[in-house]
């Protein structure tokens, strides 16, 4: 990014007027104008940019990621910020109506010689926009055009560009994720290992990927070279991950150059398409026919009765990029043809064609006389039909086939007004959330045929029609979208884009909860709860990365933790997690924690659980294959109505927390990453460390398990903003904490900034100085390795015991430190009488009542300088 000094050289050498200086350096000071959010079509997220040192907004991970990827790679571009500072616009529709409002871009750029604003939509919207309201968008020849943008930045000596969806080149996009590790890293390639590269590439110009590998080249150093422009990849046609068929050079003249004498290249014939009415081509997979054409637009109307209207130079770019197509065979399209022919036979009729393909080559041949029972008209016949097949198709065998029979009239015979009435009332009776039965429904039929005197079909046709509906439109209206979720088609990639898992382990990844189907022991073993799970799975793979178990439901924490394992375990993290529309995921801390370590995050949409189809498999894997076989789990109380005292999974509850974890570890470790996944052939292990090995060690991402580290995951309370008492210090989880700096007069009664561990409430670190300073409680000796839902657990139980106070009872840390001590002497004793049930509430309940009599609720200062333990973590 620039400086200020920076930019004032920068706008001087371009040129800008001063009102133009003025709304780039308001855009450049301002934040984003507003927050993307989750919706229930696209993929947004945050993308850490490496370029801005921050984190960039995106909608969507199909049109605006991409677009991303060309700015943060492109040498060209100084800056770019994300939904930039609302513009006001003026323009006149095609009614001749002044229009006037306020507008967001999605993102505003700065390059080295030209600044300018963007706006990003698929190819579909700006087609429906341009029909709308073509004033607004419309397609010069080149490119799409947001005229009201333009007009406004033109008035600025600026300009407005529209990202459109066929302007992403998805080989270079997967090609920029590929090597986005590469371009971030400061990592030098030995002078003996790149002599190595260079003199294989130039004695083996167009060498492989692959062949370079085998020859004992690092792919590390390869890909290094790469992004540095030692060597060559054609990043904009070719695939690095398809190491076998990426050809590497020793630059793009060098390329070209053997390019030219490459006489392998095949011309591909197109068949023209006339632009006359009537003429029918194919639009994808739709066939269009063409109504009416002038110099301007193209008017087509499809077989499903819907109309477009086309400018004419986007229609001959289609034609000539091949997307829009003649319905006409051409020579290049006969074996396509053949193919669907033969793909509708089934056994019957191919048996049926290679009788009469005998017969004829035969009868061709010469032979007049057959021993079949056919008459000599019928086998002339098939010899004509076969000779016309041979001319149009190049193939007599496909005339040959038998035609299809006609299998009667099966449309409906009811009068049309009977058909109308009978939609109108499913329509507007039986598709509402009343839920009406297809019989009441029925009912209201009959009453409304008999008031218009129409005819009245059977309850049975009436149902038909009802099952001729949209299943999927249906149960929206009956019973909301969350409900027809389940009967929306599957979405479904026809182009070619990105993979969703990926190409590499460590490249996406899906953070997810769920509470674990078991009841497992808790507090001093006579209670029960089922614990909540957090799950880092790797979609390459399908590796878990890590997990963490707890009874506090999903949180910040629950994902800090996470993180935290998985840095613990590898080391690394994920270039892109994935997580739904749950607040834990929103937290600033979260967010920060991603953008410090270049990770981006994708949001999937909401109540679209398929989006996250490879960690809520993971949820069903988990209980099925291992919590459904422990004692105390939860099955039965899906059916409440048959659980009963002698059957209540409450009252066989044998795990605790750490007995469940430690067997969880296990299984992940030696269960479920050494067995097969049905969907890739192979275990999680077998491929997560394959893939490693041939995508590169990336030692840019490596990431030190340490106290930087451990301090950037740790949460904050819900105030994270504490204020230092004189002689005391911060109040946080019913203690206070103290260090040395809280001595300052200039400290002393002010706020500071607080985190903690969850799983050592003993300690806790504040923001003094630009530094994170360790304060220790004043209980620590006995606090010291306690974690937060013990320290909880803890107060309820003090609570319990004096609830007959007519005051409210103040929780303090000697009170939590007494009640330990006193639990610490009870299992003593309790150790001392062998006593072997830990359910006997009768004992531990006698013992708690005689020993909470004599504690008394004080308050003694503690001296920390004698902590011989105590020191200070100072982080700048």
């Amino acid at each position: 990014m620039m400086s200020d000094q920076e930019f004032e050289e920068w706008t001087s050498n371009v040129g800008l007027s001063e009102e133009a200086i003025k709304e780039i350096a308001r855009i450049r000071d301002s934040p984003p104008s507003r927050r993307v959010g989750n919706n229930r079509v696209s993929v947004s997220g945050r993308y850490s940019s490496n370029k801005m040192k921050s984190t960039i907004q995106f909608e969507s991970h199909k049109v605006e990621l991409p677009a991303i990827y060309s700015l943060e790679f492109n040498e060209d571009v100084i800056e770019y910020y994300d939904q930039p500072p609302s513009i006001k616009i003026n323009y006149v529709n095609d009614n001749g109506k002044k229009i006037g409002y306020t507008y967001t871009p999605d993102f505003f750029v700065i390059e080295k010689c030209n600044a300018y604003w963007i706006e990003c939509k698929t190819e579909g919207e700006l087609l429906k926009l341009s029909q709308k309201d073509s004033a607004r968008y419309k397609f010069n020849g080149n490119e799409w055009i947001y005229e009201p943008g333009r007009n406004y930045a033109e008035g600025m000596n600026l300009d407005f560009k529209v990202f459109s969806s066929d302007n992403i080149n998805w080989t270079l996009q997967r090609n920029l994720v590929y090597l986005e590790d590469y371009y971030n890293s400061e990592i030098e390639v030995g002078s003996e290992a790149s002599e190595q590269i260079i003199s294989n590439v130039r004695e083996n110009p167009g060498i492989s990927i692959r062949d370079l590998i085998d020859s004992g080249v690092s792919i590390d150093d390869l890909l290094i070279m790469v992004v540095r422009n030692n060597v060559y990849i054609d990043l904009q046609t070719k695939l690095i991950s398809d190491y076998s068929k990426s050809k590497v050079f020793n630059n793009v003249v060098h390329k070209r150059s053997l390019e030219a004498v490459d006489n392998s290249s095949v011309l591909i014939r197109k068949k023209e398409i006339r632009m006359k009415s009537g003429e029918v081509i194919l639009w994808g997979e739709n066939q269009w026919k063409i109504l009416n054409c002038d110099n301007k637009n193209v008017y087509l109307i499809s077989d499903m009765n819907e109309n477009l209207e086309v400018p004419l130079m986007l229609f001959e770019q289609y034609i000539s990029n091949g997307d829009i197509k003649s319905t006409q065979i051409s020579e290049d399209g006969r074996n396509e043809e053949i193919r669907k022919i033969i793909a509708g036979m089934n056994a019957k009729d191919l048996k049926e064609t290679n009788k009469r393909y005998e017969i004829v080559l035969e009868f061709i041949a010469g032979k007049k006389e057959f021993d079949v029972p056919f008459t000599n008209r019928t086998i002339r016949g098939w010899v004509k039909k076969y000779r016309d097949a041979q001319e149009i198709y190049g193939n007599g065998f496909i005339g040959l086939i038998p035609s299809q029979r006609k299998k009667g009239n099966r449309k409906s015979k009811l009068p049309l007004e009977t058909q109308e009435l009978i939609g109108e009332l499913i329509a507007n009776s039986y598709e509402t959330i009343k839920l009406k039965t297809a019989k009441i429904v029925y009912g209201e039929l009959l009453i409304e045929c008999e008031k218009r005197n129409l005819y009245a079909p059977s309850y049975q046709t009436f149902c038909k029609a009802i099952k001729n509906e949209k299943s999927f439109s249906v149960k929206e209206n009956r019973e909301g979208r969350r409900a027809a979720y389940e009967h929306e088609d599957f979405y479904r990639e026809l182009a070619f884009t990105t993979p969703k898992h990926g190409e590499r382990v460590f490249e996406i990844s899906h953070i997810d909860h769920t509470q674990l189907d078991v009841e497992v022991i808790f507090g001093n073993g006579n209670e029960s709860k089922r614990p909540w799970i957090t799950f880092m799975i790797d979609a390459f793979s399908r590796k878990i990365l890590s997990y963490h178990l707890s009874f506090e439901e999903p949180s910040s924490r629950s994902c800090m933790m996470v993180i935290r394992e998985c840095v613990r375990k590898h080391n690394r993290l994920p270039s892109t997690i994935v997580v739904d529309g749950g607040k834990e995921f929103s937290s600033v801390y979260f967010e920060s924690l991603l953008g410090l370590y270049g990770v981006h995050k994708k949001e999937r949409p909401s109540a679209k659980a398929r989006f996250g189809n490879v960690i809520e498999r993971l949820f069903g894997v988990a209980n099925k294959g291992f919590i459904h076989n422990l004692k105390g789990n939860t099955q039965l109380t899906k059916n409440v109505r048959q659980v009963t005292k002698s059957n209540n999974p409450k009252n066989h509850a044998v795990w605790d927390l750490e007995s469940l974890n430690e067997r969880l570890d296990y299984w992940v470790e030696d269960v479920y990453h050494e067995k097969v996944n049905p969907t890739l052939f192979q275990t999680p292990r077998e491929i997560f460390e394959k893939s490693l090995l041939e995508s590169g060690n990336r030692g840019v991402k490596y990431i030190p398990y340490d106290e930087s580290f451990i301090m950037m995951t740790l949460p904050s309370p819900k105030s994270k903003y504490r204020k230092v008492h004189i002689g005391r210090g911060v109040k946080l989880n019913y203690s206070y904490y103290w260090c040395e700096e809280f001595k300052n007069g200039r400290i002393e009664e002010s706020d500071v900034e607080v985190k903690y561990d969850p799983y050592n409430i003993g300690l806790c670190y504040v923001f003094i100085n630009n530094k994170w300073v360790r304060c220790f409680s004043e209980q620590y000796s006995i606090l010291n390795g306690k974690n937060e839902k013990e320290i909880k657990l803890i107060t309820e139980k003090i609570r319990e015991r004096h609830r007959s106070y007519s005051q409210k009872l103040s929780i303090n840390a000697k009170m939590i430190a007494q009640f330990i001590l006193e639990t610490e002497r009870i299992e003593d004793s309790l150790q001392e009488k062998n006593e072997v049930n830990p359910l006997n509430k009768a004992v531990k309940n006698e013992t708690y009542t005689n020993t909470f009599d004599e504690v008394t609720y004080e308050t003694d200062e503690v001296d920390t300088s004698k902590l011989k333990i105590y020191e200070d973590f100072n982080y700048e």
